[in-house]
C-alpha cells in the first residue's frame, strides 16, 4: 500500500483553521463572562458574539473533521520532518480537543444555551 505524505502547507492550513475554530469559541467564553446574563435573558447574544454563535452552534462538526485529517497530517513524514510545522499542528489539535472537551460538558452547554435558545 503507497502511503501518501501531506505537504506542510496542507499541515500549516489545518492549523490555522483548528485556532480559528478554538479562538472564535474562546471569543464566545469571554463575551459569555463579559456580558450582563440578567440583560440578555431573553435577547438573542449580542451582535458582536455573532463568531462565537456559529462556532457554539455547528463548530463541533468542522472541529471533529479537522482533527482527523491533522492526525493523519501529524502522522505524515514530511510533516513530522519540520520541527515547527509538527508543534503547531500538535498544539492546534489539543487545543481542538481541549474545546470540543468543554463543549462536551456543564459549561459548555450553558454557554451553548445561552447562544442557540
Amino acid at each position: 500500500m503507497r502511503e501518501t505524505s501531506i505537504s506542510r502547507g496542507t499541515a500549516g492550513s489545518l492549523s490555522a483553521a483548528l485556532l480559528v475554530l478554538v479562538l472564535a469559541y474562546l471569543y464566545g467564553a469571554v463575551a459569555y463572562l463579559v456580558s450582563d446574563a440578567a440583560y440578555f435573558p431573553e435577547q438573542s447574544p449580542p451582535g458582536w458574539s455573532w463568531p462565537a454563535v456559529l462556532v457554539t452552534m455547528f463548530g463541533f462538526v468542522p472541529a471533529a473533521v479537522l482533527l482527523v485529517f491533522a492526525w493523519g497530517a501529524w502522522r505524515s513524514p514530511r510533516v513530522r520532518a519540520d520541527a515547527f510545522t509538527r508543534r503547531l499542528l500538535a498544539v492546534a489539535g489539543v487545543a481542538a480537543a481541549l474545546m470540543l472537551l468543554v463543549m462536551a460538558t456543564p459549561p459548555g452547554w450553558e454557554l451553548f444555551d445561552w447562544y442557540v435558545s
